[in-house]
């Protein structure tokens, strides 16, 4: 049994090492792209440098999973093809025995991969938006990221449910300044530029709900066009801000929805619950990422000797579609946040629940 564990433990490392040099070059030419534009002004090497280590994490967080799926499928496709599962399960094998060896590796990867999602890919997101910043290829538009509470700017909280270009969609904006009293903006629809001096942030907002609306006495209005300028020179985010959900990293994270109601007082009711809810979704995710390495051996190998193919362009095909169901739900989870009574941060674990047992019963009907 050593032998035959030490063959498919060879087979898959060097599949899963061949895949992952490809799949992690394509990534690395991907970041290229990304910096073309800094290179066009002439930053520092070292900046430039900077900016493109950043991208090696968040490469490696989606090039292992995928590698894993893609071997699992290349080697144990192969070996069916070559009757050598059928000789080792009629030498009384099971198929849980002939898998051991990719799973402990997958189970060392998630490990990996949850270090990457947990602290790496984080930090390194924020060092390279820090880096954008100090070339000045990153604009003031650029902060506003839909479906995220964004407090970059003194005394006042956005939050845009949707963004395409400059036109925006269900706007809420929190106005807490020191020697004012509160205020709630809600906009069905708007539009964000900035100046052409690019010294202030120009706001047009339509259908709009104020409360209040006057500042000497209580109450909302309405109003059908409410337009009103922000001075840049104010962003916090220019000097680094609040960190976005993407750059904290999952302590962080944990330890912001502990304190949620402190660190956005002004947040009630529904708001409050969809503030909570996005950073839930983006908890699970990352842990759920680093498992799929598991999932991935567990669906792979069984799909694999049952198809009985052993071609590249198949296997490879088959991977990524898995990989694409996979990712779909995470897709859909986050697109829920806006509807927290739904909890969409258990739907993240429906292909981990999924894949358990649907790779299980494909491994018991191998045997």
């Amino acid at each position: 049994m050593q032998i035959v564990s030490r063959y498919i433990r060879d087979s898959y490392l060097l599949t899963f090492l061949l895949t992952l040099i490809v799949l992690t070059f394509v990534m690395c030419v991907m970041v290229l792209f990304r910096i073309a534009d800094p290179l066009a002004m002439g930053g520092s090497a070292r900046l430039i440098a900077k900016i493109f280590l950043a991208g090696l994490p968040s490469a490696l967080g989606f090039s292992i999973p995928v590698s894993i799926m893609t071997a699992a499928l290349l080697t144990f496709g192969k070996l069916s093809a070559n009757g050598e599962v059928t000789a080792l399960k009629s030498s009384g094998i099971r198929m849980f025995q002939i898998i051991r060896q990719p799973l402990l590796y997958a189970a060392l990867f998630a490990t990996i991969c949850f270090y990457l999602n947990a602290e790496l890919i984080p930090i390194s997101f924020h060092a390279r938006r820090e880096a954008l910043r100090q070339l000045g290829t990153e604009t003031p538009l650029q902060l506003i990221e839909e479906g995220r509470f964004i407090r970059d700017f003194p005394g006042m909280t956005f939050y845009f449910g949707s963004k395409k270009g400059s036109a925006v969609e269900d706007v809420i904006i929190y106005q807490h300044p020191e020697n004012a009293p509160a205020r709630t903006i809600r906009a069905r629809r708007g539009t964000v530029q900035t100046a052409a001096d690019k010294k202030s942030l120009l706001i047009d907002l339509y259908d709009v709900r104020v409360d209040p609306f006057y500042d000497d006495r209580p109450g909302p209005g309405q109003a059908d066009h409410f337009p009103f300028v922000i001075d840049l020179g104010t962003m916090g985010g220019r000097s680094g801000g609040t960190k976005r959900k993407s750059d904290m990293t999952l302590i962080e994270l944990m330890n912001t929805i502990g304190n949620l109601s402190s660190r956005f007082p002004e947040l009630t009711g529904e708001d409050y619950k969809r503030m909570e809810m996005s950073y839930r979704v983006e908890v699970n995710k990352r842990i759920v990422l680093a498992l799929s390495c598991l999932i991935f051996v567990l669906l792979g190998a069984p799909l694999a000797t049952k198809t009985h193919r052993q071609e590249t362009t198949v296997g490879i095909a088959i991977s990524l579609g898995l990989v694409f169901v996979f990712y779909l739900f995470i897709i859909v989870a986050e697109t829920l946040i806006k509807h927290p009574a739904l909890q969409p941060h258990l739907l993240v674990w429906a292909p981990i629940a999924i894949g358990l047992s649907l790779g299980t019963y494909l491994i018991h009907r191998c045997d």
